[in-house]
């Protein structure tokens, strides 16, 4: 009995003395390079604390998902962090190159829904109509204050003018859990779309009038108490003016036998962010789901909207990545208006489609694409640039091939608009160029169901960005 009291002591003793020696207790953190970014914005993204204790095998685990959550705040360029342990105790370093954060500069920019879109009316011009431009200043400040702060003005005319003021605080109180968001728009047309025919937009210009004036206002309280997952409410308000034309034209563009309409709506909107880096993801998941009340104003806008979304992105091997990802949307039976139905052709379309408009009011849309790394991350120094902001970049690029489906049920729809109510699928290759600043060049090869082929430009992430 004695003998075997003593085998279980001594089990218990080399148990406690292993489990102690896998501990390891943060006993520093030391950032360094934030001559502009406040220390508490850092720490918060940061998933161990000073004086905290994990296992060895987790403290890898913890530094990188704190790298990848500091590279998706946008507020810096290169983020190292890097530890040394000392018995059961861990020194570590954040090592951090800011970007450039005040941009004051000129807009010069095309206004259609993507490239191709442009290229087309300007080539159906014999290249000689530039009307569909825009010019002006914008200025945008991240990190004011140094606190992750946002704020925006931006004036802008030309073919679509655009004047802009948003400011954004991500925390206002102790524990850096509540945040808000505001913004106001004005934009005003001289020549406005007023219908969807063929799958494309019928535009209306009065010589040198303004045919549309839209006026926007929008709030949002948020709440993020850990890191990944978010809560936010939002208010909405929107007003346009038309020309009387347009309703001529169009009586269904407010339904209200007028030349003024408005709506409000409220939003309750979750996110999990689990991607590595959300403008070009390579790991991770996201999860976004949202649903919101229209309230009618001078419209008769007054339907209920629910809006989801997953995505995920793994690492199969050897440079080899898959992603997929798909959304859905469903709106009440209530009547929408023309100009407040949202399908495919602006935020959300099926690749192989940018020439085409596809209203209505729920649809599904799933993207799958499989990436090869020509060139894995690479980063470099731009000789004789001093500044730190600007004188170490990187880039990579990738190979792809994708496959997009998509369905809209359009219960308003017109036998001129043939794509609605109908399976839209799209595949093709891709080339990404991905490089520092948020800066993504895409060109794709696609085949739609028509048959039709072409190359398209993008600038941005195929699966959306967060919002």
């Amino acid at each position: 009995m004695k003998r075997c009291l003593l085998v279980v002591v001594v089990f218990l003793f080399c148990y406690c003395f292993v489990f102690s020696q896998n501990q390891i207790t943060i006993s520093s953190i030391t950032i360094t390079g934030n001559k502009i970014t406040k220390e508490d914005i850092i720490l918060r993204e940061i998933v161990f604390s000073k004086n905290s204790t994990v296992s060895a095998s987790d403290l890898e685990q913890k530094i990188k998902e704190s790298k990848e959550n500091l590279i998706n705040l946008k507020l810096f360029n290169f983020v190292e962090i890097s530890h040394t342990i000392t018995g059961s105790a861990a020194q570590v370093t954040i090592d951090v190159t800011e970007r450039w954060y005040f941009w004051p500069y000129p807009v010069f920019e095309i206004s259609e829904r993507n490239f191709n879109t442009w290229w087309q009316e300007f080539k159906a011009s014999n290249y000689s109509d530039f009307s569909r431009l825009n010019y002006g200043l914008f200025l945008n400040w991240e990190n004011f204050r140094g606190r992750n702060e946002l704020i925006k003005l931006k004036l802008r005319k030309g073919f679509k003018e655009h004047y802009l003021f948003a400011y954004e605080i991500p925390y206002f109180n102790k524990k850096k859990t509540i945040g808000i968001n505001t913004n106001f728009q004005l934009f005003r047309r001289k020549k406005s779309f007023y219908k969807t025919e063929n799958d494309a937009l019928l535009y209306y210009t009065n010589n040198d009038e303004f045919t549309t004036k839209d006026y926007e206002f929008n709030t949002e309280l948020l709440y993020r108490k850990g890191v990944h997952k978010t809560h936010k409410l939002k208010f909405y308000y929107f007003l346009s003016d038309v020309d009387s034309v347009i309703i001529n034209k169009n009586s269904n563009y407010l339904y209200n036998n007028s030349n003024s309409g408005s709506y409000s709506k409220f939003t309750y909107q979750f996110v999990n962010e689990n991607r590595d880096y959300v403008e070009y993801p390579l790991h991770g998941y996201y999860l976004h789901f949202e649903g919101t009340k229209y309230v009618k104003g001078t419209s008769p806008v007054n339907h209920f909207e629910i809006i989801g979304k997953a995505e995920k992105h793994i690492e199969l091997k050897d440079r080899f990545f898959l992603g997929s990802s798909f959304k859905g949307k469903w709106s009440s039976n209530g009547y929408q208006p023309y100009f407040s139905q949202k399908g495919f052709g602006f935020d959300d379309y099926v690749r192989g489609y940018e020439y085409y408009v596809v209203d209505g009011q729920d649809f599904w849309l799933s993207k799958t694409v499989l990436k090869y790394a020509l060139i894995e991350k690479t980063n470099f120094n731009i000789p004789y640039v001093k500044m730190k902001q600007f004188n170490k970049s990187h880039y990579s690029l990738y190979l792809g091939l994708f496959s997009d489906m998509g369905y809209v049920i359009d219960e308003q729809t017109n036998e001129h608009n043939t794509l609605s109510n109908s399976l839209l699928w799209g595949n093709g290759i891709s080339l990404d160029y991905v490089t520092y600043y948020d800066k993504l060049l895409r060109i794709e090869f696609s085949v739609n169901h028509l048959g039709e082929k072409g190359v398209f430009l993008h600038f941005s992430n195929p699966f959306g960005i967060k919002k």
